[in-house]
């Protein structure tokens, strides 16, 4: 019974603090994107173009974002 009353806590918690978690991950990706930019010499950069760079640009931390939030749910049993 107690280990239910936990998952039920933890799956509460989860839901109160959705959007908070959102963030950080969003961000995460965004950091992710620094990382690639200034690792220019070595690393990736689609900068030269307007279109490969915005869709990087976002699809980089909305991946980040959608990946993590799914591991994160599998985690806490959602």
């Amino acid at each position: 019974m107690s280990e239910e009353k936990t998952r039920q806590e933890k799956i509460q918690s989860w839901h109160m603090n959705r959007r908070k978690w959102y963030h950080i991950y969003f961000f995460a990706g965004v950091g992710i994107n620094f990382l690639l930019y200034f690792t220019k010499p070595y690393g990736f950069d689609p900068s030269g173009s307007i279109l490969w760079g915005s869709f990087f640009g976002i699809a980089i931390p909305l991946a980040t974002m959608f990946v993590c939030i799914f591991i994160h749910e599998k985690i806490i049993g959602v």
